[in-house]
């Protein structure tokens, strides 16, 4: 990659480059952070050279459609097809969705960056948000390779997957570490948080709310894929990140609340009724 730029990549850029848990997923490739925003500017990107960049990507291409579902029927990585009303396709799908609502709520806090003076802390939680994006890939590709029944294949007391699809596991420490280290950052800058909270703070922050409650179903789903199967299906490693997860989008809506000084609203009883 150094040899495209006559300048030093950036350590976090770097990082992302060289953790193979990223690199290796196909949404690494074209997501841009805010560090190559800074690098290369919109108005680099003129209609003309967007247009031309189209076309030549459009004659090596391949096509987007395959008709292979067209009777209702999607594959697993593991090439077993499924109706698409299975589970595991419940679970893919919300996980996919709840990356979808991650990019809305960029998008919503870059057009609020217009507004207000930009700040170091709030292009730190987009740098953050983006890299989740790239996480939750990971876990579509776990979830999209359930583990084996004990005993079957390579497996014993513990399921395992088979060698050929050992690069698609989650993993167990480092993703979850990282997110507690995110959420213990935050909230030493929050006021602390005495009562319930209400979704809210401006489209920045609602979006964040709106994908920690997505994240919530993404996580029910997963679940269920172990719970209501006779052994489990789903890596231990990847619940566990989901359930941070929804944690970290609860406390970074309000961090990015606080930081664009948008209105956070609490609950407050209606009057004339009895306090819940």
């Amino acid at each position: 990659m150094q040899r495209f730029f006559k300048f030093t990549l950036p350590n976090s850029l770097r990082s992302v480059l060289n953790d193979p848990v990223n690199i290796l997923r196909p949404a690494t490739i074209g997501i841009a952070s805010f560090q190559s925003r800074t690098l290369f500017p919109r108005q680099l990107a003129t209609p003309t050279a967007c247009s031309s960049t189209l076309a030549a990507q459009q004659k090596r291409t391949v096509k987007i459609y395959t008709r292979t579902g067209d009777k209702g029927l999607s594959s697993l990585f593991t090439g077993e097809r499924r109706p698409k009303t299975d589970e595991v396709f419940q679970a893919l799908g919300t996980v996919d969705e709840l990356s979808c609502a991650i990019a809305i709520a960029l998008a919503h806090i870059d057009q609020q960056l217009d507004k207000v003076q930009p700040n170091a802390k709030i292009l730190n939680v987009c740098e953050q948000l983006e890299h989740i994006q790239r996480r939750l890939q990971a876990v579509g590709s776990s979830v999209a390779t359930p583990l084996p029944e004990p005993g079957a294949d390579h497996a014993e007391t513990h399921p395992e997957r088979n060698p050929r699809y050992s690069h698609v596991d989650f993993p167990s420490e480092v993703v979850a570490d990282e997110l507690e280290q995110w959420i213990d950052q935050m909230t030493e800058e929050l006021p602390p948080l005495r009562q319930f909270i209400l979704p809210s703070g401006g489209l920045p922050g609602s979006a964040l709310h709106f994908a920690r409650a997505i994240c919530r179903r993404a996580e029910r789903r997963v679940v269920r894929l172990n719970t209501d199967r006779p052994y489990p299906t789903v890596e231990s490693s990847v619940v566990r990140y989901l359930n941070r997860l929804s944690d970290y989008l609860f406390t970074a809506a309000r961090y990015v609340t606080v930081l664009m000084c948008l209105p956070e609203k609490y609950f407050t009883v209606p009057r004339g009724e009895k306090k819940v």
